[in-house]
C-alpha cells in the first residue's frame, strides 16, 4: 500500500472510524517551487470534485505562497505532494502488521542549553510585544537498530498508532520519503459550505492510573493559563478562517 488513513469522524468522534488503504495512484502531483503550489492544489481540488481520492501533504515552507511576508527555511523536498487514486480499498487488520517492529534509537537535535536560550529569547520577544505566541518545536532524529526487514516502516506506524490511539493517523509513501503521522488534533475539515476546526492546547503528563489521568485533565480545565491559551488559539483559527469565509454564516 502507498497510503493509509485512519481518521476519527470529525462530526461524530465516537462513531466508526474512517479507515482506508490506497494502492497504486493514477497520478502524482508535486510542487517544487512557490509558483507551483497553487496549481497543484487546484489540480487536487479538481480531482476530488471528480470523485477521486487525494492523499498528500503541504509543507509549512509553502506558507509564503499565501502570505509573502512569511519567512521560512529552505525545504528539503517538495512543497506540496499529492497522490490521486480512483478508489479507496478496505484496510485489513494486518495492513500494517506484516513485519516485526524494528527498534529505533532516537537522538535529540536541540540540547538543553540551546533549548534554554531559545526559551529566553521567546520570553523577551513576548515581553517586548513582538509576538504573543510561539509554537516552539524540536526535532528528533532516529536510526534503525539493525537492518529493518520489509514492512518495518508500516509496522512502526502500527506501533505509533497503538501508543497514540484515536485522533487522526496517516501513512504515506511518496517513493522518496515515507510520512508517519499520528495526531490527536484536527487542523480543519471542509465539507460543502462548512469548515470545522478542533484546535488543542495544553499538555499534562500521563498518570499511572485512570484516576490520575482524570485529575490531570481536571487540572488542565481549571487552569487560567491553559484556558487562556486555548481561547487564544481558537481566536487565531477563527481569524484565519474568516479570511476565506463569511463570519456567522
Amino acid at each position: 500500500m502507498t497510503a493509509l488513513i485512519d481518521f476519527s469522524d470529525p462530526y461524530h468522534p465516537e462513531g466508526p472510524r474512517l479507515r482506508h488503504a490506497f494502492g497504486i495512484p493514477r497520478q502524482t502531483l508535486a510542487a517544487h517551487s512557490l509558483a507551483q503550489v497553487r496549481p497543484v492544489l487546484d489540480a487536487v481540488q479538481a480531482a476530488a470534485l471528480q470523485g477521486r481520492w487525494c492523499v498528500g501533504y503541504l509543507r509549512y515552507e509553502a506558507a509564503p505562497t499565501f502570505d509573502a511576508a512569511l519567512v521560512v527555511h529552505a525545504p528539503d523536498g517538495p512543497l506540496a505532494w499529492f497522490a490521486v487514486y480512483d478508489e479507496a480499498l478496505p484496510w485489513s487488520e494486518d495492513a500494517t502488521a506484516s513485519a516485526t517492529t524494528a527498534q529505533v534509537q532516537w537522538f535529540e537535535t536541540c540540547p538543553r542549553p540551546a533549548f534554554d536560550a531559545a526559551m529566553s529569547a521567546i520570553q523577551r520577544a513576548i515581553a517586548d510585544g513582538e509576538l504573543y505566541q510561539v509554537n516552539f518545536t524540536a526535532q528528533l532524529e532516529g536510526a534503525w537498530q539493525g537492518a529493518p526487514q520489509e514492512g518495518a516502516v508500516q509496522a512502526l506506524f502500527a506501533a505509533l498508532q497503538r501508543a497514540q490511539p484515536g485522533g487522526y493517523a496517516a501513512y504515506l509513501d511518496t517513493g522518496d520519503a515515507q510520512v508517519l503521522s499520528v495526531s490527536p488534533e484536527l487542523f480543519f475539515d471542509w465539507q460543502g459550505d462548512q469548515i470545522l476546526a478542533r484546535p488543542m492546547k495544553g499538555t499534562a503528563a500521563r498518570g499511572a492510573t485512570l484516576e490520575d489521568d482524570a485529575a490531570q485533565a481536571a487540572a488542565l480545565r481549571a487552569s487560567p493559563k491553559e484556558r487562556a491559551e486555548n481561547v487564544m488559539i481558537v481566536d487565531l483559527l477563527r481569524n484565519d478562517i474568516s479570511r476565506i469565509a463569511e463570519p456567522f454564516s
